[in-house]
């Protein structure tokens, strides 16, 4: 549960609070980071199963020659993590640019890093000019002789320099559904009222429960993918579609296999505690829920080179990972009756 030591100190003087290990998907990599500046050191799938991360949600894309998007994890991870460990959390948002990196500035000043929800688009060393908003990273430092603001960001090993103007920028968006108005949290100090345990066993029940019956999380999302997918594969842009499709699943921040080889690590190092986990099998589900969502991922990315995509063999796919995710789900919510 405990992360390993791979903290590196960088630029002395700038870097030496700072508490990131390069991981796989940015929510859970930044939170990892805050928590341990706050004495909580926990590994990245940790985070990401106390957040409930598991999810499918599916959506009609807002983004240009995109008709549709699958996200493979839940939406509202973050705030989560710290209300499964009962911990206080909501995100501060702000009226103007202004008022937000005003507040930033201060906080950095006193020595408190902040976690940021970001559009990429504004971050120079992305270098796109593709809106992907929602993206969080850490904030650590402020240099104001070069009004410059060091942030760390998933699997880049060192604090990067951005100016603040560009931290600003992407702190704002209003593309749905990731809307963020400079939203950032950034306590002076953090301490769980909840035992890991109960912690844990509430996160993977609410998660359960969630894709199980939520109409636009999990079950339900994969459903109507199934149905929709001639939809995707008639569609002008049906090529792109598939590809991002792919990416999202396997490339995308997911440590593989749609997030569900991170969730097995995360029910592996939970099984220490709740036993039953390992005597319903759960750890071996998931990763084998995992390479299903693998082979899929690869079999959108060869159907969208092709000249015409094989929209039966994407349904058939969909078709097994919903049954082996119910199966799991089932098994979920019976080790915890």
């Amino acid at each position: 549960m405990i992360s390993s030591s791979n903290r590196k100190k960088v630029n002395p003087g700038i870097g030496d609070a700072v508490c990131h290990r390069i991981g796989n998907h940015c929510g859970s990599t930044a939170i990892r980071d805050i928590l341990e500046f706050h004495g909580m050191p926990l590994t990245e799938a940790m985070c990401f199963g106390l957040g409930g991360g598991l999810g499918v949600t599916y959506m009609e894309a807002p983004f240009d020659g995109l008709p549709y998007i699958v996200h493979v994890r839940s939406m509202g991870f973050e705030p989560r993590v710290f209300e499964n460990l009962d911990i206080p959390f909501h995100w501060q948002d702000f009226d103007c640019e202004e008022d937000a990196a005003s507040v930033l500035r201060k906080q950095l000043q006193q020595g408190k890093p902040a976690l940021l929800l970001t559009n990429i688009r504004h971050l120079p060393y992305y270098g796109t000019d593709t809106d992907f908003p929602g993206h969080a990273i850490v904030a650590w430092k402020y240099d104001e002789n070069t009004e410059t603001v060091y942030v760390t960001d998933t699997e880049r090993a060192d604090l990067i320099s951005v100016p603040e103007a560009n931290i600003t920028a992407a702190r704002f968006s209003k593309n749905p559904p990731f809307f963020h108005l400079g939203s950032m949290f950034s306590p002076y100090s953090l301490a769980p009222n909840r035992s890991m345990a109960v912690a844990i066993e509430m996160a993977i029940n609410e998660n359960t429960q969630r894709m199980l019956n939520d109409p636009q999380d999990g079950l339900a999302s994969l459903e109507r993918w199934e149905q929709e997918i001639d939809q995707w594969c008639e569609h002008e842009n049906w090529q792109w579609t598939l590809r991002f499709a792919y990416q999202i699943i396997e490339k995308r921040g997911t440590g593989g296999g749609g997030f569900r080889k991170m969730y097995s690590e995360f029910l592996l190092e939970a099984s220490e505690m709740l036993p039953q986990i390992q005597r319903m099998n759960l750890v071996e589900l998931m990763k084998y829920s995992a390479n299903l969502w693998t082979n899929f991922a690869l079999t959108l990315k060869q159907e969208s080179e092709k000249e015409k995509p094989n929209s039966q063999l994407l349904r058939s796919h969909i078709q097994g990972i919903i049954r082996y995710e119910r199966k799991y789900l089932m098994s979920a919510q019976k080790a915890f009756l």
